[in-house]
């Protein structure tokens, strides 16, 4: 049991485990974007589409979905756009238009939605275990690494697919059917030395940080040792990225990361959009609006209904404000909501306050819901905002039925 959150020392000692995850996540994206195993990874899955519209979809959904499950939304997105922007021209030379917004919103579909996938996958995971430990939620102990997975998986990979319906089936422009693009597009096969070595360390990473959440409930007394030896780990982690030399490739030499190179550049467009964003967002929060927004919400939950209910408006309603509001100024109100909501309706809080975590992620409509949406929107000349909003409310309301159902029965019997 975790010690009371008034011994600062002890609490960050025991949470010690569970930081060190995500601040090594941060360095597993900058190892693959500094490697270009995220490039490479886009470029294999889009070849197996073998250029076929529907196929191009699925695939860069899929793909962007495993991609933001490990490294952050934008990311995924600014890895995605120069092939984004080729295919639209590509299939512009074919004489298809109206390419442009379905193959943004495929990238933005599986971004949002890889975000719910491990739990580093979004910022609000890191919000969510800090509002269980506030309100000293049960159970949350028993919330690792690894049973993550045994819930989002199969979240992730029928959302991909409810995804792939609502873009092929909605989005595709009938000029695209029967058109088939090239997509060898002279991409080297297989990957370089450095590379391999890079994808090595990913894999240490996560067989690590799975051994640990195996180890902490399993083995009698590693609960007690784990942050020294999450410590040690961390430790020869940052000493194989930063010190030791990797193999040379791709025109690079030394060790995989430097200090000065961990900050990215983003595209000139989409930073204007993102600049944007963050004004918006700065004026609705001091107007107060989103906090107003928030609890005019959460009134929605008062009241006797059955708890299914309460799951899907609870989500329904996460999902729609981070449409138009801060996604972090909605997860930190709605925790609390759910919180007390579960309490008052004799429910168990964790599942709902884990559905409000997951929800927060899945902003599919609007340019402004998210840095990725305002980037890809910013970016891909010519989307169109009509279609965007159609599609994603779709998505969000089949996404709210799909994420109350699955998360409202899995997570109970897992914890």
């Amino acid at each position: 049991m975790l010690p009371p959150l008034t011994d600062i020392s002890s609490y960050l000692w025991g949470r010690l485990p569970l930081i060190l995850l995500f601040v090594c996540g941060y360095l597993v994206y900058q190892l693959m974007a500094a490697t270009r195993i995220t490039d490479g990874f886009v470029a294999w899955a889009l070849r197996r589409s073998k250029g076929h519209p529907r196929r191009v979809l699925f695939y860069i959904i899929a793909a962007s979905a495993a991609l933001s499950s490990f490294i952050p939304n934008t990311i995924t997105v600014l890895t995605l756009i120069p092939m984004l922007k080729r295919l639209d021209r590509d299939f512009a030379d074919r004489g298809v238009r109206g390419m442009t917004t379905v193959l943004m919103c495929s990238a933005i579909y599986g971004a949002a939605i890889g975000g719910m996938g491990s739990m580093i996958g979004s910022p609000a995971n890191a919000v969510l275990f800090a509002a269980l430990d506030l309100f000293q939620v049960a159970g949350r102990e028993s919330l690792n690494f690894f049973n993550w997975f045994l819930w989002s998986v199969p979240l992730v990979a029928a959302f991909v697919l409810v995804a792939w319906g609502v873009a092929a089936g909605l989005g595709l422009p009938k000029s695209a059917r029967g058109v088939v693009i090239d997509m060898s597009g002279g991409q080297r096969s297989g990957a370089d030395s450095r590379q391999r070595y890079g994808a090595k360390l990913f894999w240490q990473y996560m067989g690590y940080f799975v051994f640990e959440a195996v180890a902490r409930e399993n083995v009698a007394g590693f609960a007690t040792v784990s942050p020294v030896v999450s410590l040690g780990f961390a430790g020869l982690f940052l000493y194989l990225l930063f010190v030791r030399r990797a193999p040379d490739g791709g025109g690079r030499s030394g060790p995989l990361l430097s200090g000065g190179g961990l900050l990215k550049s983003v595209p000139r467009r989409g930073l204007i959009f993102i600049l944007a964003l963050a004004v918006l967002a700065g004026v609705v929060h001091w107007t107060g609006l989103d906090h107003r927004t928030v609890v005019m919400a959460g009134k929605l939950l008062d009241g006797d209904m059955d708890p299914r209910l309460l799951f899907l408006l609870t989500i329904g309603a996460v999902i729609f404000l981070t449409e138009v509001l801060s996604n972090t100024a909605v997860v930190a109100a709605f925790f609390t909501i759910a919180f007390y909501a579960a309490k008052g309706h004799g429910m168990d809080p964790l599942p709902l306050m884990i559905g409000v975590g997951v929800a927060s992620t899945c902003a599919f409509m609007t340019p402004i819901a998210t840095t990725s949406n305002a980037l890809a929107f910013g970016e891909m000349k010519g989307a169109s905002l009509k279609v965007m909003l159609g599609l994603g409310l779709v998505l969000n309301i089949l996404g709210a039925l799909l994420m109350a159902g699955w998360l409202s029965w899995i997570l109970p019997i897992l914890y």
